[in-house]
């Protein structure tokens, strides 16, 4: 949070509240700033995200009930007094971003600048002056283009930005100023995908990365599919970058969506909170996503948590969790008035900014190793289903809340020693014909059955007592395919070797054996005579290699003559004009095979 300057006598302020130093301004410090005027804003209509995602289509995760200007003020009002009763009406609690750091108990002395990437859909031309706004108003260090401490490019990077998204103003709006009340200091990547496609919302997935977001919200969900895990490989990759995803907003009903599904991607689930005398009471959010991915295997990192069972064998969501409950949830600034923010939406870029607070951006599944400084949601729940661990929040692991929500940043730092997350692959090596020897491999992941794109993998030939040695490299394409061409010079064998990467296990592929070669021949016609010139497939001459002189006899050939080729690769040999025939070749090492048919002259 931004750091006041206090005199020696205002030190006599700090309060300690849930264990975190907080200063309290003085009255001189109160006297100097004032509310900021409202932004004049571009009409925007606001249609809100779809409640389930078509199919290939991600959905917004968002979720807003309007409050009361009277009520928004008293909580900016009182922002600088971090002890103090929410605003409240009958049915919702307002909090801001003082009691999102009281929550999860963020020092105020912590100023980092990194990169938190947010993925959305369409521009609205109004983001940037909301989130200038909600800043000021809670007295926020200021973040603008101009400091290059906020940026919004469109997904391949451009400033180009598409066209405006009605559903997705609202969690645009959310987002952005999520991620500011819980890291003011972190500059902020917002990229704007084309539409609510996968492959779209993918590629501007990558692009935050690629411009340097080692920390990437995703507040958004599809239904899985073979596309999905694909765009898992290809996009949401990056081992150095912490990728956290909303879970969902209909309980265990919705099953597990992408890329919350992915296990390397951190699953946010969703919580209630309440403020009762003075501490923080958490409970499982009503409406907050779980589920069993259908294409991903369990993960060793949820093993430890021994949560096996619950999906049988198969990766479960969520992992932790954050303030989801829109009556319980975040003041937010949107179309010139104040919503309360909620759904996984909101849990995804809270845990985001927490991360790249706690600075982990290299292992953000190290709290399944380590679970002390989570706090463990034990009520609540999603409703009635199968398997009660998946809808109904209790100790240890559960549903709605994964393994809990973070008490301190010590949560969410990177841990030692922790089982990292690696599908099983398996490759295919086929021998395509033809010198050179063409030799194509596909590289799959056992878990998806899609193939791996971009795995570095190398091509080995067996040699004298079985080993095997290298060749050459390669790299599989979207498809996980890779063509190779090689020139042997005798019989030996080929396979394919894939050395595993951070996501992907070490596999061989299945041995290819070249036992024959195909010759290359050349007939001439001479007077009285046929000549055969017989080379190797590398080009050398073919010497002391057996020739048959083979005469047509009705609809059969018959051998007349076994000859022998000289240094030069060539034989001679002499025929009856009139008659017709041919020169088979080959054996052993060499197929067989023959020359056309020619009559003798």
């Amino acid at each position: 949070m931004k750091r006041c300057s206090l005199p020696t006598l205002a030190l006599l302020s700090l309060l300690l509240v849930t264990g975190v130093m907080i200063a309290v301004p003085t009255a001189a410090d109160a006297d100097s700033w004032g509310p900021p005027a409202e932004p004049a804003l571009v009409p925007v209509t606001a249609t809100g995200c779809p409640p389930t995602p078509e199919p290939g289509q991600a959905t917004c995760l968002a979720e807003a009930l309007p409050v009361s200007h009277a009520v928004a003020e008293t909580v900016a009002s009182n922002e600088t007094d971090r002890v103090r009763p929410m605003a409240t009406t009958a049915q919702t609690v307002s909090y801001s971003p003082a009691d999102l750091a009281s929550l999860y108990r963020i020092p105020s002395d912590l100023t980092p600048t990194s990169t938190v990437g947010i993925v959305d859909v369409g521009s609205d031309p109004n983001t940037l002056a909301q989130m200038s706004y909600f800043r000021s108003r809670f007295q926020l260090p200021a973040c603008t283009k101009a400091t290059a401490c906020f940026r919004e490019v469109a997904q391949d990077g451009s400033t180009r930005l598409p066209a405006t998204d009605s559903d997705w103003v609202v969690e645009t709006a959310l987002d952005v100023q999520a991620v500011s009340a819980i890291c003011p200091t972190c500059h902020i990547l917002l990229v704007d995908a084309s539409s609510a496609g996968i492959t779209d919302m993918a590629r501007a997935a990558l692009t935050a990365t690629r411009l340097g977001a080692a920390y990437v919200s995703l507040s958004y969900g599809s239904a899985e599919s073979a596309a999905t895990t694909s765009l898992r490989n290809t996009y949401y990759a990056n081992p150095d970058v912490t990728y956290v995803a909303a879970a969902g907003d209909n309980g265990s009903s919705g099953g597990a969506l992408f890329p919350a599904s992915a296990p390397n991607v951190v699953a946010a689930g969703g919580t209630s909170v309440r403020r009762v005398n003075g501490g923080w009471q958490q409970s499982a959010w009503s409406h907050a996503g779980a589920g069993c991915s259908t294409q991903y295997a369990m993960s060793p990192v949820q093993g430890l948590a021994s949560v096996g069972s619950v999906c049988g064998g198969k990766r479960v969501v969520s992992d932790v969790s954050a303030l989801a409950d829109p009556a319980t949830g975040m003041l937010f600034y949107r179309g010139g008035s104040w919503w309360n923010a909620g759904g996984t939406s909101l849990a995804a870029p809270i845990l985001t900014a927490l991360y790249a607070l706690a600075g982990n951006h290299t292992a953000p599944l190290s709290f399944y190793a380590d679970t002390s400084a989570l706090v463990d949601v034990t009520t609540g729940s999603t409703g009635s289903c199968a398997t009660a661990r998946l809808c109904r929040a209790g100790p240890g692991w559960d549903g709605p809340t994964g393994l809990g929500t973070p008490g301190g940043l010590d949560a969410l730092a990177a841990g030692a020693n922790l089982p990292s997350y690696v599908t099983t692959t398996a490759g295919g090596l086929t021998y395509g014909g033809g010198y050179p020897a063409t030799l194509r491999f596909h590289l799959t992941d056992r878990d998806t059955g899609g193939g791996v794109q971009g795995a570095t993998v190398q091509l080995q030939r067996r040699v004298y007592g079985g080993a095997f040695v290298p060749v050459r490299n390669g790299s599989t394409n979207a498809a996980g395919n890779v063509a190779f061409a090689d020139r042997p010079m005798k019989p030996t064998a080929y396979r394919v070797v894939f050395a595993g990467d951070d996501l992907h296990g070490r596999s061989a592929s299945n041995t290819v054996s070249l036992s024959k070669f195909l010759p290359s021949v050349k007939l001439r016609r001479l007077s009285g005579r046929l000549r055969v010139k017989i080379r190797t497939p590398w080009g050398s001459a073919l010497k002391s290699s057996t020739v048959r002189l083979q005469r047509r006899s009705g609809h059969s050939w018959i051998s007349v003559r076994r000859l022998r080729t000289d240094k030069r690769g060539i034989v001679v040999a002499g025929v009856q004009r009139g008659r017709t025939y041919r020169l088979q070749y080959g054996g052993g090492t060499w197929q067989l095979g023959h020359t056309a048919a020619v009559r003798a002259r």
